[in-house]
């Protein structure tokens, strides 16, 4: 068995392959800063699939430094090999960026999923905390991208940077004519987001007058492709796919 544990600035995933050679996976989420005031393991050590299973690996891909060491604490000593991802780990991509070490490893992640599935010109969009676009190109080189605040981000900066604007409903249809404060809000962060994506992904295709393939992933990825108008793909469990991937490249290393 291979435990994938994606650890992000709002949510942790718990992801189980009961065969890492195949791509189906159970999955267990926690809230990250719920996890962040955790005073011991006893939540992990009572985790569906792997109280009863302690005969598997672990691959751990994470943004929040402070979490990664509580992780890998425990995973070290309860897994038969423990993997933490960082931008030396071979993943069959080339960082052609100009400060590879500070590069997110969740991107580097989905990025190699996306590649192994598509092997073309890839704009990979995590539409997470953070919406990010990363592009991979069919030379298997990660060549750049952007990052903005995600939509969820900008719903509470809203509310907790004004005095009258309120946290919204982000289920709630879009209409790009917002009628009160909290259709407005709605079309402004969500088509303000795509728009932004679509705008930045046609600017990149000019600069290196290559098409690409988008493919969404992440917690609002859902959201972003009903309204999106360039076509698309969507997987949001692309990183944990990744993960599954980086961890076959690396035991056979």
């Amino acid at each position: 068995m291979l435990v994938a544990v994606k650890i992000g600035n709002s949510t942790i995933n718990l992801a189980f392959f009961k065969d890492p050679y195949q791509s189906d996976f159970r999955i267990v989420s926690f809230d990250t800063q719920e996890v962040s005031s955790w005073t011991d393991n006893q939540k992990l050590l009572n985790c569906p699939f792997l109280s009863d299973n302690y005969n598997f690996d672990c691959i751990i891909c994470s943004v929040v430094p402070e979490i990664t060491e509580k992780f890998l604490d425990f995973f070290t000593n309860i897994s038969h090999r423990t993997i933490v991802i960082d931008y030396k780990t071979p993943s069959g991509l080339k960082l052609n960026l100009n400060k590879p070490e500070s590069f997110g490893v969740d991107r580097l992640v989905a990025s190699v999923a996306a590649y192994e599935l598509f092997k073309e010109n890839i704009a990979v969009v995590d539409a997470g905390t953070a919406t990010t676009i990363t592009v991979v190109t069919s030379e298997k080189e990660i060549v750049g991208g952007a990052i903005m605040p995600g939509i969820g981000t900008m719903n509470y900066a809203l509310n907790e940077k004004t005095s009258s604007l309120p946290l919204i409903d982000l289920n709630k249809d879009v209409e790009v004519l917002g009628k009160d404060t909290h259709s407005a809000i709605l079309s402004g962060i969500v088509l303000g987001t795509i728009y932004a994506v679509e705008g930045i992904i046609s600017e990149i295709e000019k600069k290196i007058n290559r098409d690409l393939i988008i493919l969404l992933t992440g917690g609002y990825s859902k959201l972003l492709s009903k309204y999106m108008h360039k076509k698309h793909l969507l997987n949001k469990y692309l990183v944990i796919e990744g993960m599954r991937l980086i961890y076959l490249k690396n035991i056979k290393n």
